[in-house]
């Protein structure tokens, strides 16, 4: 690193990973996450890339070991020597009855954001040894392809270029506000319910910053939905009542189908038909999505066809992915730089949270309802650093160095105290951390 004056916390960033590693993967955090998550493995892979190649690309090795035989990533690949600390766990989901988990693997039944290519391009890119990760995306190719592959054959079923999402655990966003109406739709039948026993608030983690026990029932309705379909994807599209046509899902998709073209392109593979899907999705986000009366993308309620008007920090998200216009563009950015996201020099809040600060039910302290979170703060990063927001994404970066340096590596972290929230030593946190200052000394280079 050319820059010392973060040197001890990025000891303690690789100190937190190097604790979290188990061997051929990277938990989110000891207690409260401790398996290999999805989209957490796609960002602590991005830290690893900057001092340890190959560590990273172990990380996405180990998680696409576990994608099932239709090409679905599933969100959580478990770790046999840690069950018996979260809900819900193999037992629970039952992923057996499908017919599609390869042997020996114990997984959910669910995926998340497919961040991965983007993150294979930025593995690369990073290499010393171009030779060496060429050979990385020649082998992981293939599998990101097929995961793609799956979500457009059977998350799109009007073939519009935008993929939905079953659950709301596969947004990685969990209680996102976006979901109160969507999920409030669904009669729940309590006593037809499973049994199931949260484990998430014996970890130490205060109960008003997790889900409520009434989200957790309809999350617990789904899953139950989807074994007793034996996961299978025709018959859940045609009785699931929760799908939505998420703007976060659909932005890392598109900016990872865009990834994917140039790591095809850089080992000689004809991508013809994902540039295809990557300019269908592009085109039905900016005429389907966009909110032009807020100056923010939204979500698609696609059971109960209508449009979720919620405004939190995933509408911004096509910066990221490259698929807002100009003009559209410049609404989100000046919709992002005011009140309602803590504008520059506001000089009482962090940047970026979650939700509209200004909402009657903005949350400071609960999850994905209030709080900030690393991992969006640095997707915004790049994406107002790429369509030449300069001055802004440097603060964004500044907020991201500046919530670790005061506050430790926590989970997701208070707008306006700063302080940090949910478990401590957070994989994802430390990896992004590392990145962030990584991208400080070396701004110049071409990241993604």
């Amino acid at each position: 690193m050319n820059n010392t004056y973060y040197q001890s916390l990025i000891d303690t960033a690789k100190a937190i990973l190097e604790e979290n590693w188990v061997g051929t993967h990277t938990k989110p955090s000891f207690f409260l996450y401790p398996h290999q998550w999805n989209w957490d493995s796609g960002f602590i892979s991005v830290g690893y890339s900057s001092y340890m190649q190959k560590r990273a690309q172990q990380e996405i090795y180990t998680l696409f070991a576990g994608q099932w035989k239709n090409g679905m990533v599933p969100q959580i690949v478990f770790d046999p020597d840690s069950l018996g600390g979260y809900f819900p766990e193999p037992g629970f989901w039952q992923t057996e009855k499908s017919g599609l988990v390869k042997e020996g693997k114990l997984t959910s039944g669910i995926t998340m954001p497919p961040v991965h290519a983007t993150v294979c391009r930025k593995i690369f890119e990073r290499a010393k040894d171009k030779k060496e990760s060429e050979i990385f995306l020649e082998n992981m190719y293939p599998k990101l392809k097929r995961f793609h592959e799956y979500l457009y054959r059977y998350r799109d079923p009007k073939q519009e270029g935008l993929v939905y999402i079953r659950h709301p655990w596969e947004s990685g966003v969990d209680n996102s506000p976006t979901w109160d109406k969507p999920l409030k739709s669904i009669k729940v039948d309590k006593s037809k319910l499973p049994p199931y026993e949260r484990k998430d608030l014996s970890k130490g983690v205060p109960k008003e910053q997790r889900p409520t026990d009434e989200e957790y029932d309809r999350y617990v309705f789904l899953v139950d939905l989807f074994r007793r379909l034996n996961y299978d994807d025709i018959a859940i599209d045609a009785e699931s009542p929760f799908k939505v046509q998420d703007i976060l899902f659909n932005s890392i998709l598109n900016r990872a189908n865009k990834d994917l073209i140039f790591i095809a392109d850089i080992i000689g593979e004809d991508s013809s038909d994902i540039s295809k899907l990557a300019s269908k999705t592009t085109a039905s986000m900016q005429k389907k999505l966009w909110n032009r009366k807020q100056g923010i993308f939204n979500d698609y309620d696609l059971y109960n066809d209508n449009e979720i008007g919620v405004e939190t920090a995933s509408g911004f998200l096509p910066l990221y992915s490259g698929d807002a216009t100009v003009k559209q563009a410049k609404k989100l950015y000046k919709y992002l730089e005011s009140a309602s996201f803590c504008a520059m020099h506001q000089g009482n809040c962090f940047s970026v949270p979650n939700f509209n600060m200004m909402h009657e039910e903005f949350d400071q302290v609960n999850y994905w309802r209030g709080p900030i979170w690393i991992n969006m703060n640095w997707m915004l990063y790049h994406g107002l650093k790429s369509y030449g927001f300069r001055e802004k994404a440097m603060s964004v970066m500044e907020d991201i160095l500046e919530l670790v340096r005061l506050y430790g590596f926590r989970e997701y972290y208070d707008p306006y105290k700063g302080m940090g929230y949910g478990t401590n030593s957070f994989s994802w946190t430390a990896a992004l951390f590392i990145d962030t200052v990584y991208e400080m000394d070396y701004p110049e280079e071409v990241i993604m």
